[in-house]
């Protein structure tokens, strides 16, 4: 790393490509003043400057702040003739240069950087700092970061970009909220109204930060660039000028050899995301077509229709009870090697060991004959394979037990479903996870919709 005279400000290249600035004044809550507003111009200039460099990260050192905004003493000294502190800047002089004409505390004024900036908010981003941060194009902040206005308890204006960037990007009113009142707002609220792309566990935000700019600056840039471009130009421009900001700069990628290349690599399977073996873009969605081709044809003996409308239910009552992706993508393909011709060997090559093992985990074992002792190993199975797979083995028997219940006020004769039976079956499968704390509100939901089968049957 390198800074400036006093190390208040710290430049590093922490992998190819990416830069990072830590705002180094952990005392001072990271309080900018006239030292490091001129470091800040050096080396978010150095950015800018170096085509090397494709992704910045800002952070502050230390866990308190972020960056709390102008350090004020310095704000004082501009209008103190006597003081021994350096001014932030000559208030004397509004058109001074580089300050404040490009920013108060540094180039927040500037907005021709085309290059992705991230911020990795360690803690609290009040006033000033709210404005760097919203400088940046994304931002991952740790749980416990706050965001506010707070200068707006001591008559100081925002004068880096904060009345224009922040109603950009929450929208006007919530923007107006926090300029008007000057509340501070956690990570948790940041995050639900747009401020934050992303919370991390606190401690990790510039980890993760620094993961998310190495993978950004992997990909190609020149059409990222453009792209970061044309949406930065031509937001809030009418469409029709929107529209030709963007062709303007799709154009000029014709010219670069890198388009050509680029789709060149896509179809020839030239690239990790196109070579056999390769992770989905999208888990669940590859999931679901995966499942629907081996399912297709196939009428479920529960529910009547197409045998694919059980997983996709097992899926959403997954999602509805915190399940993740994988959770989701497990529950479209719980079923396709227990029903369906589908092998785990042919799993674990479109989706990986880690899904092989948790379809097998969700399906009976056929090479047990007697019916009890299969259920009783499936359930053992389940129960020690982790929380994803009992969190699904849980909402199929949830689906299983709504689709009974519709068939039934549909019309249908309990006892020609085999109501009794299965009823008890349920119930033997939640009462064998009841030492593995499975999802409360998902055992509660089938123990009501149990209680509604019983009342159906009398």
């Amino acid at each position: 790393m390198t800074g400036n005279e006093s190390e208040s400000v710290l430049y590093g290249e922490p992998s190819p490509g990416v830069r990072l600035i830590t705002i180094n004044r952990p005392e001072a809550r990271n309080a900018i003043g006239p030292v490091e507003s001129r470091a800040l111009f050096e080396f978010l200039g150095r950015f800018r400057d170096d085509e090397e460099a494709n992704v910045l990260v800002v952070t502050g050192a230390g866990t308190e702040a972020f960056c709390a905004g102008a350090d004020l003493k310095s704000v004082v000294a501009m209008f103190d003739p006597d003081s021994k502190l350096e001014p932030l800047y000559d208030g004397s002089d509004l058109d001074a240069h580089p300050i404040p004409a490009e920013g108060n505390i540094g180039p927040t004024r500037w907005t021709s950087i085309n290059k992705p900036i991230i911020a990795a908010v360690n803690g609290a981003a009040y006033a000033g700092g709210l404005e760097w941060a919203c400088l940046a194009h994304l931002r991952v902040a740790d749980q416990h970061a706050s965001f506010g206005v707070t200068c707006r308890r001591w008559n100081v204006g925002l004068g880096d970009g904060g009345t224009q960037r922040l109603p950009r990007m929450i929208g006007l009113s919530r923007a107006l909220d926090l300029i008007i009142t000057g509340r501070v707002v956690g990570a948790a609220e940041a995050e639900r109204i747009g401020l934050v792309n992303e919370v991390t566990e606190s401690g990790r935000c510039l980890e993760r930060a620094l993961e998310l700019a190495a993978e950004i600056s992997a990909l190609p840039q020149p059409a990222l660039r453009t792209d970061l471009e044309a949406a930065l130009r031509g937001f809030g421009t009418p469409l029709e000028e929107g529209l030709a900001i963007e062709a303007g700069l799709f154009n000029s990628l014709l010219d670069q050899p890198e388009i050509m290349s680029g789709a060149s690599a896509f179809v020839d399977r030239d690239h990790p995301d196109r070579v056999a073996g390769a992770a989905p873009l999208h888990l669940p969605g590859a999931a679901y077509a995966f499942a629907e081709r081996a399912h297709r044809g196939q009428i479920d003996r529960h529910g009547g229709g197409d045998f694919i409308e059980h997983p996709s239910r097992v899926a959403r009552i997954a999602v509805e009870h915190g399940g993740d992706d994988l959770a989701e993508a497990a529950a479209y393909l719980h079923d396709t090697v227990e029903k369906a011709d589908t092998t785990p060997e042919e799993i674990e090559a479109a989706f990986g060991p880690e899904m092989r093992d948790l379809v097998e985990a969700l399906g009976q074992d056929p090479g047990i004959g007697d019916r009890a002792s299969r259920r009783a190993d499936h359930r053992h199975r389940v129960a020690i394979a982790g929380e994803t797979a009992r969190l699904v083995y849980l909402a199929d028997r949830l689906a299983g037990i709504e689709a009974m219940i519709e068939r039934i006020e549909a019309g249908e004769s309990p006892s020609d479903l085999d109501t009794e039976r299965r009823l008890g079956l349920w119930r033997g499968d939640v009462e064998a996870l009841s030492g593995t704390s499975p999802p409360p509100g998902l055992v509660a939901d089938i123990g009501d919709r149990l209680d509604r089968l019983e009342h159906l049957m009398s």
